[in-house]
């Protein structure tokens, strides 16, 4: 008899082609390899280095053009024609240019390109977002080009951080500020190196999309990776794209996890990260006040439908404030249509917002819509270091979306429930 295992267990022993368990060093084989738009140049002229003229299974690789989908300068448009031209040389089998995805952390999801069970290797600290659909996202920096040429390269196989929620999140609540919340209270050093597994009865009163934002936070505090467990609404999910709602890994009955916590969802309360670490979290009425010129609604740990519709209900009949620039990016091409069709566009241009391209948007080392020194920005991007949006001394607040669109009308950062207070959440 084997021993129960994790989902994470499961999925790499898969990759491995036998039964692995937590702490072993393997070989897994990736079912996809991603690389972005900012690294995919480098990594070509590298394996021209060292002499390597094509891939290991190029079916099985994708290059994406989100970290500067808008080439806003010759360089970086010269930038995206090298990345076309390897995708030919080397025969990508997903090539995804500008126009044709969007984020590369969320879109593949959307398509059916990345499914449960999958293991993605990926060049990209925030890949554990595939873990929304139940596939395990690790992030790699240059061993991806051994990915590339190898087929393969090592990997420990994490332990697993078991996270169970219970309840629903009150109005104005979301699961961004769940997520921030969560980095604040765990451990680094007991998370470090690990897989957060979401599950519980709570997940069910999410929407679908908030999965990525809760998969997209613990790597700020050292975890490898992030998942949650798939479940009746990931069924769906896949049912009502055609695909194979089937064999979903999940963690058996007494697998072994390095520690086990449980939340109540209707006892969180909206969260930002101060400056300078987006562990840095505190309830957001510590920060109330704070005035602000910059606001952002996007990046992979948001932009999705469910945030759109919240910024949407904000900015109806309202206007964001004179002394502040808001900037929203639809995470895929998808969801910009599909926020047309529902009249967000119109409600954000009448507002006084920005709308820009697919991608990470500003959240890309604000290579569209940065700061100016000494400014003060909130987003939904996903960290706020120093230097994030450009100036190493503005100061930038992370929130959730709908945290964001109020401090974006109100001029500075004030609780949504009580800037909102009576008015349902989309």
């Amino acid at each position: 008899m084997t021993a129960p295992q994790t989902t994470t267990e499961k999925i790499l022993s898969r990759a491995a082609g036998r039964l692995v368990s937590a702490g072993e060093i393997i070989e897994p084989t990736p079912d996809l390899v991603v690389v972005h738009d900012w690294y995919a140049a480098t990594l070509a002229s590298l394996l021209d280095k060292f002499g390597v003229d094509k891939v290991i299974a190029p079916e099985k690789v994708m290059f994406v053009t989100d970290h500067e989908p808008l080439a806003v300068t010759p360089e970086a448009a010269i930038r995206q024609k090298k990345v076309r031209e390897y995708a030919r040389k080397y025969g990508i089998g997903h090539f995804f240019d500008v126009g044709r995805g969007g984020h590369g952390h969320i879109f593949p999801v959307e398509m059916g390109l990345v499914r449960p069970g999958m293991y993605v290797a990926a060049y990209d600290t925030h890949v554990p977002n595939y873990g929304a659909i139940g596939a395990l996202g690790v992030p790699f920096l240059t061993e991806i080009a051994d990915v590339l040429a190898f087929g393969s390269v090592w990997l420990r196989v994490p332990q697993t951080v078991h996270v169970r929620l219970h309840g629903r999140l009150e109005r104005w609540v979301t699961a961004r500020d769940f997520a921030q919340k969560l980095i604040a209270d765990l451990d680094p050093e007991v998370v470090d190196y690990t897989t957060v597994e979401f599950s519980g009865p709570g997940l069910a009163t999410l929407p679908f999309d908030a999965r990525f934002a809760l998969c997209n936070t613990p790597l700020e505090i050292g975890a490898k990776s992030a998942i949650v467990v798939p479940d009746a609404l990931t069924s769906e999910f896949l049912v009502s794209r055609g695909l194979s709602a089937s064999d979903l890994p999940v963690s058996d009955p007494g697998a072994q996890f390095i520690l086990e916590i449980e939340y109540d969802l209707g006892a969180i309360a909206p969260q930002i990260a101060l400056p300078p670490r987006p562990d840095n979290v505190a309830p957001v009425m510590s920060a109330s006040g704070m005035r602000v010129q910059h606001a952002f609604v996007g990046s992979c740990a948001s932009g999705v439908m469910s945030d759109l519709r919240a910024v949407a209900v904000v900015l109806n009949g309202r206007r964001v404030h004179p002394d502040v620039r808001m900037f929203i990016t639809p995470a895929t091409h998808t969801i910009l249509a599909e926020a047309a069709k529902e009249g967000l566009l119109q409600v954000f241009a009448e507002a006084g917002a920005v709308v820009t391209a697919p991608g990470c948007g500003p959240c890309a080392a604000g290579r569209i819509g940065p700061v100016a020194p000494g400014e003060v920005s909130i987003n939904t991007g996903t960290r706020n270091d120093p230097g994030r949006l450009g100036p190493a001394d503005a100061q930038i607040y992370l929130a959730s979306a709908a945290t964001v669109a109020c401090a974006a009308v109100a001029g500075e950062i004030v609780d949504p429930r009580e800037f909102m207070a009576g008015e349902a959440a989309a």
